[in-house]
């Protein structure tokens, strides 16, 4: 498990205009919050995020004020067309308590059933779990080299680190090899109930306003006929 040293700053420029003036100036607004404590108004380095973020680190201690916050980036807000992030939400955590946090699912392939021409079908690509912050696992390996046709891993089945306890259902299916014919059915049937439920196209023209909700004349002799000239 990577931990990460980042710089943060009080941040006083507040509101969106505040937000976008740290964005050009190369920041990226958050906040820090969690255990009994205020919460923190902060902006960091987008460079320092970014390191972190492909170093993979689950822990990031924020140096703030002189004094190091350990913390866990718990959600981001992303932009949907730049995907640079627009917001972090930092969560305080304490180094000797456990915490429950997501971690991705790793599957290491392929099945004996993709090979027979299956196809892997994951149902769940992050498992929570708890654990001490220093024991958050990188990810979740799964091992489905061994698995048939129609074979199923649930949470009971992925092997833990030591000290990792998982928080899901046990019984959640995280994975299945399934046939192709499994596959075309479920997606035959959502075309289906999409085709089903699409609104009728509205054909009847606007009016020369732009109108397009005015009513028409009720009756061909209501409609005024053209000046003759």
């Amino acid at each position: 498990m990577k931990t990460f040293e980042m710089k943060a700053d009080r941040r006083e420029r507040v509101g969106s205009r505040g937000s976008r003036g740290l964005r050009n100036d190369g920041r990226v607004p958050a906040v820090l919050c969690g255990k009994g404590t205020e919460s923190l108004a902060l902006h960091v380095a987008y460079k320092d995020f970014e390191a972190a973020r492909k170093a993979h680190a689950r822990i990031v201690m924020l140096q703030l004020d002189g004094k190091v916050e350990a913390a866990v980036v718990h959600e981001v807000a992303w932009d949907t067309l730049s995907q640079a992030p627009l917001h972090i939400d930092f969560q305080r955590v304490n180094m000797n308590e456990k915490i429950e946090i997501d971690v991705i699912v790793k599957v290491k392939g392929p099945a004996k059933g993709e090979i027979a021409g299956g196809i892997l079908l994951v149902q769940l690509d992050e498992v929570k779990v708890r654990c001490l912050p220093l024991e958050i696992p990188d990810a979740l390996e799964i091992d489905v080299r061994n698995l048939d046709l129609h074979g199923t891993i649930h949470v009971k089945d992925i092997v833990l680190p030591a000290g990792v306890e998982a928080v899901e259902d046990q019984d959640a299916l995280v994975l299945s090899i399934v046939e192709k014919k499994e596959v075309a059915a479920p997606a035959a049937a959502a075309a289906d109930a999409a085709a089903a439920t699409e609104p009728e196209l509205i054909k009847k023209a606007p009016t020369a306003e732009g109108d397009a909700d005015a009513a028409p004349a009720k009756d061909a002799k209501d409609a005024k006929k053209p000046e003759k000239k």
